[in-house]
């Protein structure tokens, strides 16, 4: 038997409902992008942390009213879009438009990555339509930390939009992350963003009525919470060293040169790199025969400065010739390079391995570190472990080898993730401390990691001159301060063309230079061996989020499937 669907006509939309109803999509969608643009405007390069603290409440007004996932997902999604574009602008490098792939690549991200904002915002929707709001503002912090931290996990990882990175500036309202790590600022300003959003709420109802008493709670709660950090934070600050070098008396310390040569990122692998090695080493001489105080025990080159493998047999006579010249400065030099590891035997080669087009060969190239040192023929080295998705490794590309033509065509794509942390040591003075090589400085536990194994100050090598002028490079300055106050560590950050500079365990900036110029830095620093709260157990904020959100999901999953029995036991009677 035949059956046929009648589908029955619905009457025509009256014009009036019909204009209502784009009018509230109009509004719905213009306090989504205002929700974006707080948030964006909020990060760095601008000083307006604050905004980070309202920067969900349009957002959450526009998903008061609505029940439905679906539609609360997309207005979700033009929120986190705007976010997205004004934070992100710089990663397609389309400034100069030197690199098509990373320009694709960097428009991919921006309309890509706000989609892994669909997890909390799910665990918030799903929670009030079986709750209600009220239990739906209570998951929301916890889901929105719990997948920040999440997001620090897997090779698809990608913490710089982190919320808690947004208030880097403010010194005072951050010593508390020495405790939480930077995740607790994102718990706080979710935690802000909610007293902001009841408050406004209770206001909204209120009608003709005067200013409700029930009002004052929310309020007093927002500026309880807001002024607090800062409390705690002004104690701590006035506890450090008031110093103009930021040293207490007595402190170990080591004095740390640094090398911004200035290099051009894209010259350097298409053109002679024995020129830019050369540099290096003419302004590392330089800087040991002139420099005033002490001079340096330690001396730091960006990120792939030597684009040469010095381990490679072939590149002996090179390695003897930087060895002459650091022995002769008497210098200990920390600089970055690639390495090559050849694989005897093919077949025990991961599938990501890269093979030679003549001899079939297989081999893994890491983006590394190496300490040289006078008088020492080792040379120590650490392979970066973080890599940015796409643009240095496909993620899990063991499993996805058919996807290596996805990398930059400038020398830096398809990179192996080291094998193990490295913790190098200075001879001289017996330092202990770990090179951080660029995006691995955004991860807080992972460089919280390397200080429980005993560095003593945290090295960053990085070239942040990919991006122009645009906000990259100084957002991966600031986030760097979030890594210092953790840890109570000095760190010293050292980019090819710029921003570097030294911060200390309270996250002030020393000698910090301009964008595009040479200059040679030699600062003492201080050495530490105590671990902070944070440092000792690590991201242990995130690990309660994620827990705790994980109850809210098996409350909405109980919940539904006890409605089922119910409508199911209701139908049979």
């Amino acid at each position: 038997m035949l059956k046929f669907r009648i589908r029955h006509k619905l009457p025509p939309e009256p014009e009036g409902e019909r204009m209502a109803r784009r009018q509230l999509t109009r509004v719905r969608a213009v306090l989504c992008i205002l929700s974006g643009i707080l948030l964006g405007a909020s990060f760095p390069p601008s000083t307006l942390g604050i905004l980070a603290c309202f920067g969900l409440v349009p957002l959450l007004i526009v998903l008061s009213d609505i029940d439905e996932i679906g539609p609360g997902l997309r207005y979700s999604y033009l929120a986190f879009l705007v976010f997205h574009v004004i934070t992100l602008n710089w990663t397609g490098g389309y400034a100069h438009g030197n690199d098509p792939y990373m320009m694709i690549a960097g428009a991919v991200t921006m309309v890509v990555h706000p989609l892994f904002y669909f997890i909390p915002m799910f665990i918030y929707l799903v929670t009030k339509k079986r709750f209600g709001e009220k239990t739906a503002l209570v998951a929301l912090p916890f889901a929105w930390v719990g997948y920040e931290y999440s997001h620090t996990l897997s090779e698809w990882s990608f913490p710089w939009l982190t919320i808690g990175n947004s208030q880097s500036y403010d010194l005072a309202r951050i010593q508390f992350i020495s405790v939480t790590g930077v995740l607790g600022l994102s718990f706080w300003i979710i935690l802000l963003n909610i007293l902001a959003y009841v408050f406004y709420s209770i206001l909204a109802r209120r009608g003709t009525r005067p200013f409700p008493r029930t009002a004052a709670v929310p309020l007093a709660g927002f500026l309880l919470l807001y002024y607090l950090p800062a409390v705690y934070g002004r104690a701590a600050l006035a506890d450090a060293p008031q110093t103009p070098d930021g040293l207490t008396q007595g402190e170990k310390t080591i004095t740390v040169g640094m090398i911004q040569a200035n290099v051009d990122p894209w010259e350097k692998w298409t053109q002679n790199g024995y020129a830019s090695l050369e540099r290096y080493l003419d302004m590392t001489t330089m800087l040991v025969d002139t420099a005033r105080g002490r001079k340096p025990d330690l001396v730091l080159w960006p990120e792939t400065a030597v684009p040469y493998d010095l381990h490679s047999e072939m590149n002996r006579p090179l390695l003897q010739s930087v060895r002459e010249r650091v022995s002769k400065s008497n210098v200990a030099v920390l600089t970055g390079m690639p390495y090559f590891h050849f694989y005897k035997d093919s077949s025990s080669a991961p599938p990501s391995a890269k093979r030679r087009r003549l001899t079939g060969e297989r081999y893994d190239a890491f983006n590394a570190a190496v300490l040289i040192q006078p008088g020492e023929e080792g040379l120590p080295w650490y392979g970066k472990m973080k890599m940015v998705p796409l643009a240095e490794r496909v993620p899990y590309a063991d499993v996805f080898a058919f996807m290596d033509f996805l990398q930059w065509g400038v020398g830096i794509g398809g990179w192996q993730i080291g094998p193990k942390q490295t913790i190098f040591t200075e001879d001289r003075t017996g330092t202990k401390f770990c090179a951080l090589i660029c995006y691995e400085s955004v991860y807080p536990g992972f460089v919280a990691s390397f200080v429980r194994l005993g560095a003593e100050f945290i090295a960053i090598i990085t070239i942040d001159s990919w991006w122009d002028r645009m906000s990259g490079a100084f957002q991966h300055e600031r986030f760097a301060v979030f890594r210092a106050v953790e840890n109570r560590r000095w760190l010293a950050r050292c980019a090819v063309g710029g921003i570097s500079c030294y911060i200390d365990p309270y996250g002030r900036l020393y000698d910090e230079t301009e964008l595009f110029t040479t200059r040679t830095l030699n600062r003492t620093i201080g050495r530490s061996s105590a671990l902070t709260y944070y440092t000792e157990h690590g991201d242990w904020l995130g690990q309660v989020c994620l827990w705790m959100a994980g109850l809210f999901l098996a409350g909405v999953a109980g919940q539904t499937f006890k409605n089922r029995i119910r409508a199911q036991q209701w139908q049979t009677r």
